[in-house]
């Protein structure tokens, strides 16, 4: 009697070397073996399945692929979030500028050529200033 087999393996076919019937597999296509074959084949699920489930195992892949790639979206989105975050250049007048390459003074500077209504607080270190003239500045262009 025989049996239809399906390898489902990454390559696009696969000869059977476990049995020695030198079978060739081609990749996701059932293919009539003997019991005895089948078997064998069939003891190595991850690669080997019966005619009947390779749509499942098919299905269960793409979902598989579409759940990673959203993770992967996912993590290039807080990559970017996190980089803006992080990135201290806003674009003012036409004009990229790195406030990380500024002083103080320059900051406030900048912030009084542009009419920005920004005051640095007497307490407030250079560094929280420059983030909240950043986050001013991208509030106002609409980055």
């Amino acid at each position: 009697m025989k049996i239809a087999i399906a390898y489902v393996g990454p390559k696009e076919f696969k000869r059977d070397t476990i049995t020695g019937s030198r079978q060739v597999f081609p990749q996701n296509k059932p293919i009539e073996v003997s019991e005895e074959v089948a078997a064998v084949l069939m003891r190595f699920d991850k690669v080997f399945v019966e005619a009947d489930q390779v749509d499942d195992v098919l299905k269960a892949r793409e979902e598989k692929e579409q759940v990673r790639k959203e993770a992967e979206a996912k993590a290039e989105e807080v990559r970017k979030a996190a980089e803006a975050e992080s990135s201290m250049v806003v674009t003012l007048g036409g004009e990229e500028i790195d406030l990380n390459k500024l002083n103080g003074a320059q900051v406030a500077t900048l912030v009084e050529s542009h009419d920005l209504d920004i005051t640095k607080e007497p307490q407030e270190k250079v560094d929280a200033f420059k983030k909240r003239v950043r986050d001013a500045i991208r509030a106002s262009e609409g980055e």
